[in-house]
Formats: C-alpha cells, sequence, structure tokens
C-alpha cells in the first residue's frame, strides 16, 4: 500500500518542476540598478545617462533597456586555453574549469538556451573554445604519432573529450576534491589509446562527400608545391593515408585535381617531395662525421638518431611511406621503385657499416644491406609506435640489442 504524498512534498515536487521551466533570463532581470553601478563603481546617474528612459508602462529604456544590452553582449570572458601537451592537455583544461570558468560557461549556456541575442552573443566563444580545444588534441595524436581511428574523426575525439572534461569539472564544483589532474589524465590516456591507430592501418573506404566543380583555384600561387604538401600532410594525420585521395588533397589546397596530378601523379610523389629534403640532411650529417674521421661505432649511432629525428619529425608522411611500401608493393610496384630511388633508408648507414668493416670494428657474418636493412628498419618501426620516446631512446634501445652482433669482439 503506497503512502500519499504530504503537501510539504507535493509542493517541493511542483518547485522542481518549476524551477525546470524557468525562464533563466528573469534572472538577469532580477538585478538591481544598484548593484549593477556599485560593481561597476560608477552612480546611478551614470547609468540613466547610459541607458535614458524607462521600462516601466512598457517603455525600452533604462533598466530593460540594459537587460537587453547585457543579453546581446553576454560573454564568458573566453581569453584561450593555456598552453599543454601530451595527457597534461586536458588536465590543464580542467584545472581552469575547476578553478571558476566552469560557472561562466553553465550561465552562458543556460541564458543562451533561452534568449536568441544571448546565444548570438556567446556562440562565437563557445566555437572559439571548441577550435582551441580541437588543436589541443590534434597535437596530442600528432605527437604520439598515427590518426584517429575510422569512423571516428578529430572532431568527434575532441567532442567526446571535451565532453569528459565537461562533466568532470561539474562533479568536481558540486564536490570538491573528488576529481584529482591524475584522474583526468588517465581518462584521457585511456580513450586516446583506443581512438589512435598508431600506424595509420585503417583502410576502410568510407564514402566520400561529392566533389564540388573547382572554384578560385590559383595555379600562379606561389609555392602550389608546398601548398599541396601541408594538405596532404594533415590529411594524413587526421584521416590516414588510405582514407586520403588526391581529390581530397587538392580540395584542401583549393587546387585543381588536374593541376595536382601534373605536379604529383600519386600520394606517393607528394610524400617523396615532402621528405626527401629532409632525408637529405641525415646523408649531409653522415658525411660529415666521415670527413672528420668519427669512430664508425659513434658515427653508426649520430647517423640513427638523425634519421630517428627524421622519422619522428614527418609521422604522418613517414607512416604513409611505410604502409605504400607494406601493402601497394603488388599492386603499385612504381610505389617502391620510387621510395627505393628516393628514399632508401638503409642507404643513410651503409656506407658507415662499410668503414667499419674495413677498420675491423664491423663483423662480415652477414651482407652490409641486410645489416643496414635490420638497423634501419627497427629505428622505423619503434620511432612510429613508441610516440612517448625520443630518437636517443629509440637508437639506445635497438643499439644495444643489434649491435653486440654487428661489433667484432675483443680477442
Amino acid at each position: 500500500m503506497s503512502s500519499r504524498s504530504t503537501p510539504r512534498e507535493q509542493l517541493l515536487h511542483a518547485g522542481s518542476r518549476l524551477l525546470g521551466q524557468i525562464d533563466t533570463t528573469e534572472i538577469v532581470r532580477s538585478l538591481s540598478i544598484s548593484a549593477v553601478v556599485e560593481e561597476a563603481g560608477l552612480s546611478h546617474q551614470t547609468f540613466h545617462n547610459t541607458y535614458p528612459g524607462t521600462s516601466r508602462a512598457g517603455g525600452t529604456g533604462g533598466k530593460e533597456a540594459f537587460v537587453e544590452d547585457l543579453l546581446a553582449n553576454l560573454t564568458m570572458n573566453y581569453t584561450g586555453l593555456a598552453a599543454a601537451e601530451g595527457e597534461s592537455m586536458a588536465s590543464a583544461v580542467f584545472d581552469d574549469l575547476a578553478s571558476g570558468s566552469m560557472r561562466g560557461r553553465l550561465i552562458a549556456a543556460l541564458l543562451a538556451s533561452d534568449h536568441d541575442g544571448a546565444r548570438k552573443a556567446v556562440a562565437p566563444e563557445f566555437e572559439r573554445l571548441d577550435g582551441d580545444f580541437r588543436a589541443m588534441v590534434g597535437e596530442a595524436v600528432r605527437s604520439r604519432g598515427g590518426s584517429v581511428r575510422q569512423p571516428s574523426t578529430l572532431t568527434t575525439l575532441s567532442t567526446v573529450l571535451g565532453a569528459l572534461v565537461d562533466g568532470l569539472a561539474l562533479r568536481e564544483m558540486l564536490t570538491p576534491g573528488s576529481i584529482s589532474d591524475r584522474d583526468v589524465e588517465a581518462a584521457t590516456d585511456s580513450i586516446l589509446r583506443g581512438a589512435i591507430d598508431p600506424i595509420h592501418s585503417d583502410r576502410v573506404v568510407l564514402p566520400s562527400d561529392p566533389i564540388q566543380p573547382d572554384t578560385g583555384s590559383d595555379p600562379l600561387r606561389f609555392d602550389l608545391e608546398a601548398d599541396i604538401i601541408d594538405a596532404a600532410e594533415t590529411l594524413f594525420a587526421n584521416n590516414g593515408y588510405f582514407l586520403v585521395t588526391l581529390a581530397d588533397i587538392a580540395t584542401a589546397a583549393r587546387i585543381r585535381v588536374d593541376d595536382v596530378r601534373r605536379l604529383f601523379p600519386s600520394k606517393i610523389d607528394i610524400i617523396v617531395a615532402a621528405l626527401k629534403p629532409e632525408f637529405e640532411r641525415v646523408h649531409r650529417l653522415r658525411r660529415a662525421d666521415e670527413k672528420l674521421g668519427v669512430e664508425p661505432r659513434a658515427a653508426l649511432h649520430r647517423t640513427l638518431i638523425a634519421l630517428g629525428d627524421f622519422v619522428i619529425g614527418n609521422r604522418a608522411m613517414s607512416s604513409g611511406m611505410l604502409l605504400a611500401l607494406t601493402f601497394e608493393q603488388f599492386q603499385q610496384p612504381n610505389t617502391v621503385t620510387t621510395v627505393m630511388e628516393n628514399l632508401h633508408l638503409p642507404s643513410a648507414v651503409v656506407p658507415i657499416l662499410e668503414r667499419g668493416r674495413e677498420a675491423g670494428v664491423f663483423g662480415d657474418d652477414a651482407p652490409v644491406m641486410e645489416v643496414a636493412i635490420m638497423l634501419t628498419n627497427n629505428v622505423l618501426f619503434r620511432c612510429l609506435t613508441r610516440p612517448n620516446e625520443t630518437s636517443a631512446d629509440v637508437v639506445d634501445s635497438v643499439v644495444r640489442v643489434l649491435l653486440p652482433g654487428i661489433s667484432v669482439r675483443d680477442r
């Protein structure tokens, strides 16, 4: 037998329902002129000079005019997100929200839901906040290597992480001390680990939007090739190598597809154009060591670190190169030829190994090229799959395992 609600309970339930229906702009209208001028450090006369007239009897001046002006110029005082790296990104945003800015966001969101002017006023700030947070998430993705797993995108991943941080900050506001920075970092790290494909291996082809007719393409721009390379690198980082087409790159670079094909017949040609100058630096540093007579073991270590810097500094393009070599060698054999002619990583260490053998430092149990491939492949794979390691960390690990088998043992 159910007990009947008491009058007090019925009144409280009715009040709760009405609170949920209340127009939040009424809160603004409840502001007193006295409180406003005191907060501003001005006089009542200044207020009435600024908002002349009266709101009584349907007028549009005075307090009513001030309230409308206030809502139409509503702000949550967003000044940007503090710079942060890796997992600390989310905890930095969480700290900012929990320390006070969350209240401003909540008030702005509530008022914007009930007033068109307020919505228009705060929308740019919310959009800027979303854009800044998305950029931070994108940097976190790039710092880990790989791309966002399909069917998610950088935007959806950013939205999920933003909602998580918002919710945790709200919880911390309600129950101070219940959420720590470590909790935020752990939750963020868990989501990022599941959301990021470390070597862009997602090959699910999704239907693309129809390409619009070419507009605004200027083939006489100062450096079209650089624009195309930049567009390709961004698309590879955000979507993975296989999900990006030349048409996608053309659209992002604001150039006709036919013009892209004239400059770069394939995606691998874009990758080669981006990486070749950087790879030449590895060769240049190796040649300098050779001219200076750097001992072979030290020269090998230094060149492998330079190679690691090359891979880490160009993760998206390096991952694309690796995937093209791995999956297109049978369907597109020209891809392998193009890469081998321009970006043959083992060639960076072959001269050092040969010099070391002549000096009796390295043994000759295996062909030089086989040893070079083993070394550079391990550096490449570890750099792409261990985004938290530096090039020196990677090379130390590889050399610690492989160098004893390469070096001649002291007799």
